[in-house]
């Protein structure tokens, strides 16, 4: 019972362990912050930027540390890997947005937003190309790739769904407007994030996504982006009760969000089947107890 216990904790030992890993792989940069080398404001985008890249190195440098750790595993078990990766982000990116366009159609024929024309620089907005893939490339390595493939090679794939997606969602409640509605939907686009990840085996189909679904809302329609401001071509503004709206969360705060994410999850769920993880590096319990 005891062994039986321990084979369904160690997902859970192994996630933690990746995340030890990434504090690790961080403290380097919060050191070098404390020393003025370079003269950069704080709050400007310049060092928002600068903050995601180096949140992407700490994650690729856990996932070495996890590697060494269990050696029979690597970058390609884990789902990052070069082949048809440039493929699966366009095409992941035109989902997000047409996730997005259709979220905001809805959105505007029910009367709930009005757009109205902004203005950005040449420069900020290939700059915010730039900030939302590396978002992306941040999110989906940290949830996605090690302990996606932990969770997968242990549980059943809806637990595992589940559980990564929840993690997901949970990592999002210190954003401004956090509410039921958008824990739901962040929860619903990492399950989304997950199951294209599992069923394509590629983690670029769902960094795809996370880009064209965060750029698309932020940049192309001004809709806050879990949030959090951005500067956009229009500019979007909530009309009526924020759980229709999405409000000051942004899209991922309204039911129709909701809606969206729902039918395209099912239909994903239902027109393509999702292969089991082999286990990779450990032998299976049950073979375990018939050997003892």
């Amino acid at each position: 019972m005891e062994e039986k216990i321990l084979y369904y904790l160690t997902p859970i030992f192994k996630v933690i362990l990746f995340l030890i890993f990434i504090f690790m792989c961080l403290l380097p940069f919060g050191i070098i912050t404390q020393f003025d080398f370079i003269s950069i404001d704080k709050n400007s985008f310049l060092a928002e930027l600068l903050l995601e890249g180096s949140t992407v190195l700490a994650v690729l440098g856990a996932l070495l540390m996890i590697f060494k750790v269990f050696p029979t595993i690597d970058f390609r078990t884990v789902f990052v890997t070069q082949e048809k990766s440039v493929s699966g982000f366009l095409k992941g990116s035109l989902i997000g947005f047409l996730l997005i366009a259709f979220c905001a159609g809805l959105l505007l024929l029910n009367g709930n937003v009005v757009f109205s024309a902004s203005k950005i620089s040449t420069v900020l907005f290939l700059g915010y190309v730039l900030y939302f893939i590396i978002v992306a490339w941040f999110e989906e390595l940290m949830f996605r790739s090690f302990p996606l493939f932990a969770f997968a090679e242990r549980y059943p794939i809806n637990i595992t769904i589940i559980l990564n997606s929840v993690l997901f969602g949970l990592i999002h409640l210190g954003n401004p407007g956090f509410n039921a509605v958008a824990m739901l939907n962040i929860t619903l686009a990492g399950a989304l994030f997950s199951i294209y990840t599992l069923q394509k085996r590629n983690i670029s189909w769902a960094v795809g996504i996370h880009f064209g679904w965060n750029f698309s809302q932020g940049i192309l329609l001004g809709y806050k982006v879990s949030g959090t401001d951005t500067s956009g071509l229009l500019l979007a503004k909530p009309v009526g009760q924020n759980y229709l709206s999405g409000g000051v969360f942004g899209i991922e705060g309204s039911i129709f969000c909701t809606i969206a994410l729902s039918i395209l999850i099912i239909w994903l769920l239902i027109r393509y089947k999702i292969e089991p993880i082999e286990n990779v590096y450990e032998e299976d319990f049950e073979e375990e107890s018939i050997l003892e």
